[in-house]
């Protein structure tokens, strides 16, 4: 596969299944043997239920989440993408000066290495911080 091919497959998983929600999507671009660094299920779940584990665990935290990709390139089966997070916080609020109270946005730049075998994204390494609320 294509370096070119491989960005194509990691831009789908950030803008189409994480973005926009698309499964359908997921299904053709996801490894059986799929893992990540975020280990949300701590089991030897692998694969499209890992990663609608990953998003379930993500989705109940934040609504409107979206990745805004700053820049991608390749080292030899592994795609590099820079990356910007964006959403409300479900569970967490603050309040302003005025005394409003409003949700926590959710503002955090990351980096994630995602390998490409067999023509499909097989494992995810992720790296952002770990408390990435601002009000």
């Amino acid at each position: 596969m294509s370096a070119q091919q491989s960005k194509a497959l990691v831009r789908r998983l950030f803008e189409e299944v994480w973005s926009q929600d698309k499964t359908g999507a997921a299904k053709e671009i996801i490894h059986d043997d799929y893992k990540s660094s975020e280990n949300i299920t701590f089991d030897s779940v692998r694969g499209l239920k890992l990663l609608a584990a990953e998003m379930k665990f993500y989705r109940d935290l934040y609504s409107d989440m979206k990745f805004k990709i700053e820049r991608m390139f390749t080292q030899g089966e592994t795609v590099v993408t820079v990356w910007e997070a964006s959403g409300v916080a479900n569970h967490e609020v603050f309040t302003s000066r005025s005394g409003k109270v409003v949700n926590k946005s959710l503002r955090a730049k990351g980096i994630s290495l995602s390998r490409v075998a067999d023509g499909k994204i097989i494992e995810n390494t992720f790296y952002w911080p770990r408390d990435p609320l601002f009000p």
